[in-house]
């Protein structure tokens, strides 16, 4: 693998803070999901988000905006994992810092591939972490 793709490990490309939480968009979103729970449908003081709300979050940049050219000229998705944290409350204020996680080479059938995998932290106003996204990404 060529050094300049390594050399990207590490690095932070995003870092987006965003308004608060509202029980509206909690609900629209568990509504989106075809959620029924009122524990995440029903305004009130026991609403949280469904664990998956991180996923709705999107920064300023899905990917860094140097990414090196000889990663591939195609890319496409090639997979979550997702760490989930604490609940997502109405107020909460999230924090999401994208960084390169990994870069590395499978060889397949159709020859060799590079995986870049995307981490996004997110975290609330009180530095707890909500969720841990990693998106992985082929080039070729």
């Amino acid at each position: 693998m060529n050094e300049d793709a390594r050399a990207i490990v590490g690095q932070e490309f995003d870092r987006t803070t965003f308004p608060p939480v509202t029980a509206e968009r909690i609900v629209a979103y568990a509504t989106a999901c075809g959620e029924t729970n009122p524990r995440w449908t029903q305004p009130g003081p026991e609403l949280v988000a469904p664990p998956t709300f991180a996923l709705s979050l999107r920064g300023r940049h899905f990917m860094p905006q140097h990414l090196p050219t000889q990663l591939g000229r195609h890319a496409f998705d090639a997979g979550k994992d997702i760490e989930i944290g604490v609940p997502v409350l109405p107020g909460d204020v999230l924090t999401a810092t994208s960084t390169v996680h990994d870069v590395y080479e499978k060889t397949g059938r159709t020859g060799t591939m590079t995986f870049v995998v995307f981490r996004t932290t997110v975290v609330n106003q009180r530095a707890e972490t909500v969720a841990v996204v990693d998106q992985k990404m082929m080039f070729r």
